[in-house]
């Protein structure tokens, strides 16, 4: 379902399989431009980086396909591109409904004194570049596996934020479900702190 899929943030990337792989693209697109060579064109190579072993599928076009086949009916990016590959799922979606905050709310709650307990959902090494002040760091992998709930308190308003809003929305959806009704997240996450409160903070 949307949101379920993690990113390279979330879910880690090897550095050296994108190098690996980057490096064929490229030769790849020179043979094409040179017109020179047997490019991958209808197979695909298969990777196996553990077992160092390369495997190739040969594929067939499909005719249908709204890109190239006979009739393609996709002919530009989506207008709505970024929305959809943020886009969350439908418990997220229900979760936030009066439930989202701004970078500017956060910052008035904590300059009042409110008793807040701020999470930010990120992954460590995000969390290394930057923070917002008074966040605790507990990633969104311990809320969908339920050993998070355990960390919150019950005597304090729970405030969820990530990167941009995506995986808070996700969160705070398990925190709900567990009984927290007043939880909000933050809408734009850490990218609205650094615009809107604090520019002097290094973004991402």
């Amino acid at each position: 379902p949307p949101g379920m899929v993690p990113s390279c943030a979330e879910g880690g990337v090897l550095g050296v399989l994108c190098a690996s792989i980057g490096s064929i693209q490229v030769n790849e697109a020179i043979k094409l431009l040179a017109g020179i060579g047997d490019p991958l064109v209808g197979r695909l190579m298969i990777y196996d980086a553990l077992e160092m072993t390369y495997r190739q599928v040969k594929v067939r076009k499909d005719p249908e396909c709204p890109l190239c086949g006979k009739n393609p009916t996709q002919t530009e990016l989506m207008e709505d591109y970024e929305a959809f590959c943020g886009a969350v799922s439908e418990e997220a979606s229900e979760a936030v409904k009066d439930s989202t905050i701004t970078a500017t709310d956060l910052k008035a709650m904590q300059d009042r004194g409110d008793d807040i307990f701020l999470v930010d959902v990120r992954e460590p090494n995000e969390y290394e570049i930057v923070s917002i002040p008074g966040a605790t760091l507990i990633p969104k992998g311990e809320f969908l596996n339920g050993s998070a709930l355990e960390k919150l308190p019950q005597d304090k308003k729970i405030v969820l934020h990530c990167k941009s809003g995506v995986r808070s929305a996700e969160a705070l959806a398990v925190v709900k479900n567990a009984g927290f009704g007043d939880a909000v997240h933050v809408g734009g996450g850490v990218l609205a702190w650094v615009k809107q409160i604090d520019p002097s903070l290094p973004s991402y």
